[in-house]
């Protein structure tokens, strides 16, 4: 082996490594846990209460179009939680794109719950919007770097005497 094998060798050892950041790992885990709990029992609601909306259970003064109305907004926060549960995985896979999907999905069920709900719940509209101001400034992936300080005079026990 040459000298420069023998470098390059030692070196490929401590190779740069891209790492989650804790911050990132702590935040995430909170918000899969959150969302994932929200999105089964979202799940549950749809699969056990589907008969409020059908038309045979419409109330004789809501109208279909606001039973449909009704029906078409529950569908798209489910859709809005998977998508979040999807982006937050993403972010467990070091993609950076994960963490701007989920302050995107999260600002977008937010305002979708704010517009939907009533009476308004704001302790859940905090929590959710805390959760995206506490992911947004962190960073995603950080890289752990060892250099090897290798010494040019030190005598190379691999190396091959002419």
């Amino acid at each position: 082996m040459t000298e420069e094998q023998v470098v390059k060798e030692r070196q490929s050892i401590f190779k740069e490594r891209k790492h989650i950041t804790l911050g990132i790992k702590l935040v995430c885990t909170f918000a899969v846990t959150y969302y994932i709990l929200f999105f089964a029992f979202t799940t549950y609601v749809w699969i056990r209460y589907n008969t409020v909306f059908q038309e045979g259970y419409i109330d004789k003064n809501l109208s279909e179009v606001v039973a449909s109305n009704h029906y078409t907004l529950f569908v798209v926060k489910w859709v809005l939680l998977a998508l979040i549960i999807i982006s937050l995985f993403m972010v467990f896979f070091k993609k950076r794109l994960g963490k701007f999907l989920f302050m995107i999905f999260t600002i977008l069920l937010v305002v979708c719950q704010f517009y939907t709900t009533y009476p308004p719940v704001y302790e859940v509209y905090i929590l959710e919007l805390l959760i995206v101001l506490i992911i947004a400034p962190l960073r995603v992936i950080s890289k752990f770097t060892e250099k090897i300080q290798i010494e040019t005079k030190k005598i190379n026990p691999f190396k091959e005497e002419k």
